[in-house]
């Protein structure tokens, strides 16, 4: 038992970290609108040229959020609103909103803040937002006790 409970601890506090430098990323600090042409969708990421030849890696998030909202992204021109930075010489793309084709596709509020980084989490994980181990969130993968073990939740 001592050992499930270290490991579970060992893993949350990983995927905090990770969480906040993924939303520290995406932030607000540079935000531009970016046109171009998708020219590489290897989700996570994406590879957008525009007409004056700047190329740009863009970052779209976790790849079942983009299937949990049936998003897909086309090699053709796109509309990209989001957070530039350079990194290591090389322009990134953290994307509010991608319009392509008529379709607008949201993955951050006008903050930055991931989509799937907010209280509602994946298949409604995180009922009232109180999160991660704390008995009255997430601690279930999907939604249903299997992958992490049994789930607690306020229902």
């Amino acid at each position: 038992m001592k050992s499930l409970f270290l490991t579970l601890a060992i893993l949350f506090i990983a995927t905090s970290g990770f969480a906040q430098r993924a939303n520290k990323q995406w932030g607000n600090e540079n935000v531009q609108t970016i046109s171009g042409t998708i020219y590489d969708n290897s989700r996570p990421t994406s590879y957008m040229k525009t007409d004056d030849g700047t190329y740009y890696k863009i970052h779209l998030g976790p790849i079942w959020y983009w299937n949990d909202n049936n998003y897909s992204l086309s090699l053709s021109d796109a509309t990209i609103k989001g957070n530039v930075k350079t990194i290591k010489g090389e322009y990134h793309l953290f994307p509010f909103t991608i319009e392509q084709g008529g379709t607008k596709i949201i993955l951050a509020d006008d903050n930055g803040v991931p989509k799937w980084g907010n209280s509602k989490g994946r298949n409604n994980e995180m009922q009232n937002g109180n999160g991660y181990g704390r008995g009255n969130g997430n601690c279930c993968r999907n939604g249903n006790g299997n992958g992490w073990g049994n789930c607690w939740r306020n229902k």
